[in-house]
């Protein structure tokens, strides 16, 4: 069946800043009880965290046997940045964060920044063709890079169904909450690091109502992509809705 004729939307679970030092003790937890409903997730790995505020809790010596661990149970590795230091002021293609570790940059600097943090991956077997930006911030010098790198598509942008960006797929990452609009896929961004545990408990027992709606990212990121009139309207309309609110929320923590 055509995503068009979906009578739910479909979601996709994603998970930023995995590091060695995160909040396992909340995270690990939450993971075990996603495995048992299987529940599959994109988590956004760091290579190389050097960002002093996700050193939460003890940092573990087995984290990348973790990460292989997940890799098992089928959950899909973003590549999350680099360093995750961000020494940009640049925005990017979606205008969210004024921060990044990468937009802004020449090519020659991402490229170089998103390579080393591939080779670290690489190196420890984790390493697969997707990419989370860190702060939702990149370019179309990023994009490059990551072509050229060989990464296929980024969990960001706009809308409700994969779209094509200088020949990467963007699976499209709205809000941290799910949006049911009845068609497409709705991803949902977890920072579990900043979460209370009321809001863990929340987002668990959304996930139990309705696990049977939950889709892998890779199979959603392998699909042709939607480049027609229609999902650019989408497109359109999500981005400057959701700028919007953003907008109103001027006093908040800004968007990760």
């Amino acid at each position: 069946m055509r995503d068009c004729r979906q009578v739910h939307t479909k979601y996709i679970l994603r998970f930023d800043d995995i590091s060695p030092a995160m909040a396992w003790s909340k995270f690990l937890p939450l993971k075990t009880r996603l495995e048992q409903m299987g529940v599959v997730s994109v988590l956004g790995v760091i290579p190389r965290c050097r960002d002093p505020k996700l050193r939460v809790e003890a940092e573990r010596p087995d984290y990348f046997d973790v990460v292989r661990r997940w890799i098992a149970h089928g959950d899909t590795i973003a590549q999350h940045g680099t360093f995750h230091v961000y020494d940009s002021t640049d925005s990017g293609i979606l205008g969210i964060n004024r921060r990044s570790e990468f937009a802004g940059h020449p090519l020659s600097v991402q490229l170089e920044r998103a390579g080393a943090g591939k080779d670290v991956l690489a190196a420890e077997g984790v390493w697969q063709p997707w990419f989370m930006a860190p702060a939702h911030s990149f370019d179309e010098a990023t994009l490059d890079a990551l072509s050229a790198l060989g990464f296929r598509g980024l969990t960001d942008g706009y809308g409700f169904f994969p779209y094509s960006m200088r020949s990467l797929t963007l699976v499209p990452q709205l809000t941290s909450f799910p949006i049911n609009a009845g068609f497409g896929y709705s991803t949902i961004c977890v920072h579990v690091n900043a979460m209370p545990e009321a809001a863990v408990a929340r987002l668990l027992a959304f996930v139990e109502r309705n696990v049977e709606r939950f889709v892998d990212f890779t199979s959603v990121a392998s699909q042709p992509p939607r480049d027609g009139l229609g999902a650019r309207a989408l497109r359109a309309i999500t981005s400057s809705a959701l700028k919007a609110y953003r907008s109103l929320r001027q006093g908040d923590a800004p968007v990760e």
